[in-house]
């Protein structure tokens, strides 16, 4: 699976996600990441990095 890819479905996931109640999301595609505004304010930053060869960070 690519990077992309992973990234794509986790936008997906959080953007229609009813529980987190995302006012906006902001991608960050220079650290392969988003920034994520909830209703209450707080804010989250997802980073994706894909792990090469299943070796453990």
């Amino acid at each position: 699976m690519t990077l992309n890819y992973f990234k794509d479905h986790i936008f997906d996931l959080v953007n229609e996600s009813d529980l987190l109640d995302v006012t906006d999301i902001k991608t960050n595609e220079r650290n392969n990441g988003f920034c994520i505004t909830v209703s209450d304010g707080s804010v989250f930053i997802i980073q994706c990095i894909k792990i090469e060869n299943n070796k453990p960070l």
